[in-house]
């Protein structure tokens, strides 16, 4: 049995799932996917989130600035990582902002820049669209 602070939802409609984000003290992601939307949309409402340390999450979350990470995929350290959140400690804003960088217009706006560069021949090397076109 949960105790009285966690409540189990099923299906929630957008606007009651940002309410629930703003205002829960974290979001737990214990799972590991290739990239995660769900701990961006926390982020998005201010809150950190508590992480396995895996998958997309190591892409979005900033360990110490926009949530915490856990190490294994255990109840034992999911508790520990619940435990060692002081949800003060975190910056609404700079959480909300870090979240922003990865919204649509970024990544237009980075897209843009990659194709900008190999179209100029600028993209070299060790750079993720090294290579397309040749």
């Amino acid at each position: 049995s949960a105790p009285p602070n966690v409540r189990f939802l099923g299906w929630v409609d957008d606007r009651e799932l940002g309410d629930l984000y703003r205002h829960c003290r974290a979001l737990i992601f214990p799972g590991e996917e290739d990239f995660g939307i769900t701990p961006l949309e926390a982020m998005a409402c201010g809150r950190p989130v508590i992480a396995y340390r895996a998958g997309g999450v190591l892409e979005t979350v900033i360990d110490g600035v926009t949530g915490v990470f856990f190490d294994e995929p255990t109840a034992r350290a999911l508790v520990g990582a619940i435990r060692s959140l002081d949800p003060d400690r975190f910056d609404p804003e700079v959480i909300r902002a870090h979240a922003v960088s990865f919204d649509r217009n970024a990544f237009l706006l980075r897209f843009q820049e990659i194709i900008d560069g190999v179209t100029a021949g600028r993209v070299t090397g060790d750079h993720p669209a090294a290579g397309i076109g040749s």
